[in-house]
């Protein structure tokens, strides 16, 4: 198999990367995540996310942390449209779209929260496919 070329294994494993992100800030195991970046990972908020920026490497662990701390927010990610992009030098581009509904207190009051494209760079390590680089932007987003 060449390096544009990627087989059904690696897809599956790529998307469950992808989908175990998700569940893991659903269930409440948002500092679980940090497993699934590379040691010199980007994620980055994009405009018209509450908190836009770029969070690097080291500090992507205590920001997922921060993130299962906030035991009033309840989530639910709906992941669709997922793309997979082998690139010439054994990386995959994916692009996912994400619905995110969001409750910020016990009445769990719920309503699509954002939709959001997402741009990642899977790489394969050790462990298996890990997220290089997660761009998050935000389409639409409910005041």
């Amino acid at each position: 198999m060449s390096k544009t070329e990627l087989s059904l294994d690696d897809r599956q494993a790529i998307t469950d990367v992808m989908y175990q992100f998700y569940w893991l800030v659903d269930q409440g195991r948002a500092a679980e995540t940090a497993a699934l970046f590379t040691p010199t990972a980007r994620l980055t908020f994009g405009p018209g996310a509450p908190k836009p920026g770029t969070l690097e490497g080291d500090s992507i662990p205590p920001a997922m942390a921060a993130r299962q701390a906030q035991t009033s927010v309840t989530t639910r990610h709906v992941l669709s449209n997922i793309r997979l992009t082998p690139r010439g030098d054994g990386s995959v581009e994916a692009y996912s779209l994400l619905t995110l509904f969001r409750s910020e207190d016990e009445s769990r009051n719920s309503f699509p929260a954002s939709v959001a494209d997402i741009e990642e760079i899977f790489v394969r390590s050790a462990d298996g496919w890990r997220v290089q680089e997660r761009i998050i932007l935000p389409i639409f987003n409910r005041a």
